[in-house]
Parts: structure tokens; C-alpha cells; sequence
């Protein structure tokens, strides 16, 4: 399984309106994973802290597109950002209306990473020392992602959240999805500005892995 843990970058700036639309939005950003896949995101974002969450991801292989997802998600709606760390490997208790209070591996790796995720980066993967090559670099290439990420103006989240759709929408089939609708030409110059080109090629990397099995004990 995949943990996605995360918290809501300077929500001390949000008004408790605007923490309350962030938090709505993340819960829409899983609610549309669901459509990808039924069953891929086990209940909701579950809310603590106050501006921390956290949200299963039943199989691992898609869990770093959903959390690029979340991410564009919320830089679209111009809120806010929220940092990001996967955690891969097993869960033990699961409790599917609180995920927070769930236990198991993935759940300690990825709350763990959260706490120890430096200044300088907004995501990051995890996944258990037994992996020890993958688990020093799966780190860098979350880093990696987050630098293209970092670069997104709110019109490139929009067209990149609707490029990640798992159907892979042509460029027109985006354009037309697209109030007021926009030409191919657009959304192909700007899926080339925000290097959706790199990110892609990443991300179908990390679905080509078998996950589970590297995660096995």
C-alpha cells in the first residue's frame, strides 16, 4: 500500500474559510482518483492537526501521480500547496473513516518522512531500509519532481491536472475539456513550458515498478 501524508504550506495565512475550501478541495482532488480507479483511495483525506492529512492509497503503483494530483490540484485553486511524502510498504490496522489513527509500516514511513522533510524540498518518498538503494533515491527523484512543480503557474497545475488523468487525454481532448475552451496549440506550449514531458516520463517509471514485491520483508 502507499500513504500519502501531508500538511497545508503557510496555512497560518489562512483565514478558517479558506482553510475549510483547502481542506474541501483536497478531499475533491481523491474523490476524482476514485473516478480513475473505484476503490484506489480507501475513504477520504483524513484532517489533523489542523493543517495536516493523510489518505491510503490501496495499490502503491499510482500513489506518486495522485500525489503530483493533490498537489495541482490546489495550486490551481490558487489556495495554497501542501508538502507530500509517500510512504510504500504494508499496514496493519486500518481504520477507513480515521485514517490517521491506522498503523502499519507505510503509515509510520510516511509520517516519519513528513516530520524529517527539510526546508528545502515539498516531497519526498519512503520506503523501508531492507530497500536500501531505492530508499536513497527515491528521495532525490521526489525532490527532482518537486523543483518542475515549484516552476507551475496556476493555468499550468490546471492543464497538467488534466493531463495526469491515467486515460492520457490527447492535448485536444484537454483543450476542449477546457471553460472557455482553448486551443491545441495552447495547451501543448504550455504542457511544454511546466516540462510535463519529464514528470510523465517519471511517473510512468514509478507504475512500471512492481512496488509490492520490492516492499516485501
Amino acid at each position: 500500500m502507499a500513504v500519502l501524508t501531508g500538511d497545508l504550506i503557510k496555512s497560518r495565512r489562512l483565514s478558517d474559510l479558506e482553510l475549510d475550501k483547502t481542506r474541501r478541495a483536497l478531499c475533491a482532488a481523491a474523490a476524482e482518483v476514485n473516478e480513475w480507479q473505484p476503490g484506489a483511495v480507501l475513504g477520504e483525506p483524513d484532517f489533523f492537526r489542523g493543517d495536516a492529512w493523510q489518505m491510503l492509497v490501496t495499490v502503491p503503483k499510482p500513489a506518486l501521480r495522485i500525489a503530483v494530483y493533490m498537489r495541482a490540484f490546489l495550486l490551481e485553486s490558487g489556495l495554497s500547496d501542501t508538502r507530500i511524502v509517500i510512504g510504500l510498504g504494508a499496514a496493519e490496522k486500518v481504520y477507513p473513516k480515521r485514517i490517521s489513527l491506522s498503523t502499519g509500516q507505510a503509515f509510520t514511513l510516511s509520517g516519519l518522512g513528513l516530520d524529517n522533510l527539510t526546508r528545502y524540498t515539498k516531497m519526498s518518498i519512503a520506503l523501508s531500509a531492507h530497500c536500501e538503494d531505492l530508499a536513497a533515491w527515491l528521495p532525490v527523484v521526489a525532490q527532482l519532481c518537486d523543483v518542475l512543480i515549484g516552476h507551475w503557474t496556476t493555468r499550468q497545475a490546471k492543464i497538467i491536472r488534466l493531463a495526469l488523468a491515467p486515460s492520457e487525454p490527447t492535448h485536444d481532448e484537454i483543450a476542449q475539456s477546457i471553460n472557455p475552451k482553448v486551443s491545441k496549440q495552447a495547451v501543448t506550449k504550455i504542457l511544454a513550458g511546466a516540462d510535463w514531458h519529464v514528470l510523465r516520463s517519471v511517473i510512468e517509471q514509478f507504475e512500471k515498478t512492481d512496488w509490492m514485491k520490492l516492499c516485501a520483508p
